[in-house]
């Protein structure tokens, strides 16, 4: 399988999140940073809190910040909603 991805996308997506204090930009949830240790955190809301970068016209070789927007998890699901992933309903109702 191709990677479309960028050598430098790590460094994009952080530079991304970082820009925008790590909240989302869908639902302004404020999402943890990879450091952080969350005590008391189950894996649901552990998976729900990782900020996540997304790619607004789905191409990701587009990596102009002007199509990059840091959403949370679920959020990020959503906006996949529609034909541009295999989302299922299933999937999006664990958020």
């Amino acid at each position: 399988m191709p990677n479309y991805y960028s050598d430098n996308w790590k460094a994009i997506a952080l530079a991304i999140k970082e820009q925008n204090n790590w909240c989302c930009q869908c639902c302004g949830k404020q999402c943890y940073q990879p450091q952080e240790k969350l005590a008391g955190y189950n894996r649901r809301n552990w998976a729900g809190d990782i900020l996540q970068v997304h790619h607004r016209n789905h191409n990701p070789a587009d990596n102009r910040p002007s199509n990059l927007i840091p959403v949370c998890a679920a959020c990020h699901l959503n906006l996949h909603r529609g034909g541009y992933s295999s989302v299922t309903e299933g999937q999006l109702s664990m958020w």
